[in-house]
């Protein structure tokens, strides 16, 4: 038993084991309470243990002197003195938690200073990440809107390129490194005389050019120059008539400068040609015209004393026949000679003013025909008409107009010769206020090389003594006169009139006076 004098120490240190178990309860209770509020903090964690570890030392360590002050009062030391080493070994036990918590916890510490770390980089990165990602989707944002613009300038570029390839009236091409049409627009296609594109696709260009001097010293140049500028070439259409073009191209290279094929525009100037041909022929009848004149009259009075005194030879040699043959001879070479200076005294006057009045040109086309339609059956040629009806008056002089229809209709004749059509067709074209004829024949069409040669005074392909060469001059000037124009197409480019057998066919255009606009009533 105890002495008295340490009891009160008895006596504090088992309240005192008491309390530490009660304030070392609460702790845990409360750290606890911090776990569940935040469970990923590892300091609340750390504590909860370490408050926990506290429990158990405080219960190993308060219960451990309550007990034996209890079993010491009860006179059973022996029972401590049993149970104080497992008592001591707990406390031991409890210590080492304690300090391998304490130092889990310093590494803990460690460890979380480094995750801080990293998620300190992370963030930093991440902040520079959104940065850059904010700078990327600008761009990004940018970029749609530079590539939609560009777009849209591409679309608006191919939808210029595209409706100047398509609408212009020039002939626009392609051509790949060896000459082949690889491209061509609806205007070349058509001035060709095709159809379709893909039948001129892979169709070599040389095979267009009517001169194979013109394609050499083409294609020279275009490889040596790298482009070509109004060269002027004459090209072979389907139906085998000619254009004249002036094309300029540019040679297509790659970075070798080594040439991939060429682009080129071509310019139609069959027109422009004729009409210069048709003014240069003018020139040439008025030159003509003017010495036809002088000619005319200065042969015309000894002509007439020759067929006069030759006449009355005749009377006074009737009884001698040889005689009188050669004197007909005579009289009939004057005679021819008389009608020669008439037809260049016509040629000559051919742009008078005549008797002009208004004339239905189908009326007048029936009245000549109604003359020569006869010696036309004779010969087995027989006349086609297409006479539009109701077409407007034209102004003129009827007796030169049936000159001219007389000429050609005559100038048909003599290139069938026996057996054939003559077509005549009218038309009137109310938007550019003028009557088109069109007379054709099936006869064997006429050669290039005479086709621009048809309207110059003297010139004829008729055998001699049958024709002076003055029929379609005179007819060319009488429709100048008038205002009109002439053209000659062998073969025909109209495909109604290439339908109807005709080789060759000449297009006379007369216009129209304000007055005379309109057409008649059906």
């Amino acid at each position: 038993m105890m002495g008295l004098p340490l009891f009160p120490v008895f006596i504090v240190d088992f309240f005192g084991s008491a309390l530490m178990i009660i304030l070392s309860v609460t702790a845990s209770f409360h750290a606890r309470r911090l776990v569940r509020l935040n469970p990923k903090n590892v300091l609340w964690t750390y504590l909860f243990w370490l408050c926990m570890a506290l429990v158990a030392f405080a219960l190993s360590r308060s219960i451990g002197h309550m007990l034996r002050f209890i079993f010491i009062l009860l006179d059973f030391p022996h029972v401590w003195e049993t149970l104080s080493p497992y008592s001591g070994g707990l406390n031991t036990l409890v210590f080492s938690s304690v300090a391998v918590l304490t130092f889990y916890y310093y590494n803990v510490q460690g460890v979380i200073q480094r995750v801080r770390d990293d998620a300190n980089s992370l963030a930093r990165a991440n902040r520079q990440l959104e940065k850059v990602h904010a700078e990327l989707r600008n761009l990004n944002t940018t970029l749609e809107q530079r590539v939609e613009n560009r777009t849209r300038e591409l679309k608006v570029s191919e939808q210029k390129f595209r409706h100047l390839y398509e609408g212009s009236k020039d002939m626009i091409f392609f051509c790949d490194a060896g000459g082949r049409i690889n491209g061509i627009n609806s205007s070349g296609i058509e001035m060709l005389g095709y159809d379709r594109e893909e039948e001129l696709i892979g169709c070599p260009l040389p095979s267009l050019f009517v001169d194979e001097e013109k394609w050499a010293k083409y294609y020279c140049r275009l490889g040596s120059q790298g482009h070509v500028r109004d060269f002027e070439v004459e090209l072979l259409r389907r139906d085998g008539s000619h254009l004249y073009m002036m094309i300029t191209a540019t040679a297509i290279v790659d970075e070798a400068n080594n040439m991939q094929g060429s682009e080129g525009i071509a310019k139609d100037l069959t027109h422009f040609k004729m009409m210069t041909d048709q003014l240069i022929q003018s020139e040439n009848l008025a030159s003509v015209g003017q010495l036809a004149a002088g000619v005319a009259h200065e042969i015309n009075t000894p002509l007439g004393i020759i067929l006069g005194y030759t006449q009355l030879l005749e009377e006074d040699f009737t009884d001698r026949p040889e005689v009188l043959e050669t004197l007909r001879i005579v009289e009939k070479q004057t005679r021819i000679c008389k009608r020669i200076v008439a037809d260049l005294l016509k040629f000559s006057r051919h742009s008078l003013e005549g008797d002009k009045k208004s004339v239905d040109i189908n009326q007048c086309i029936e009245e000549v025909l109604a003359i020569v339609e006869h010696s036309l059956n004779m010969d087995f040629i027989y006349v086609q008409r297409s006479l539009e009806e109701g077409l407007p008056d034209i102004y003129a002089d009827p007796e030169r107009l049936k000159q001219v229809m007389v000429n050609f209709i005559n100038n048909a004749h003599h290139a069938i010769d026996k057996e054939g059509i003559i077509g005549i067709w009218t038309h009137f074209d109310a938007h550019c206020r003028e009557l088109e004829i069109i007379i054709g024949d099936t006869g064997p069409g006429i050669p290039p090389e005479v086709i621009s040669r048809i309207f110059d005074p003297f010139f004829t392909t008729k055998g001699v003594g049958k024709g002076t060469g003055l029929g379609l001059s005179v007819s060319f000037g009488i429709i100048k006169d008038h205002g009109g124009h002439v053209e000659v197409f062998s073969p025909p480019r109209d495909p109604d009139i290439v339908a109807a057998g005709m080789r060759t066919a000449f297009h006379i255009t007369l216009p129209l006076q304000p007055e005379m606009s309109t057409p008649k009533d059906q």
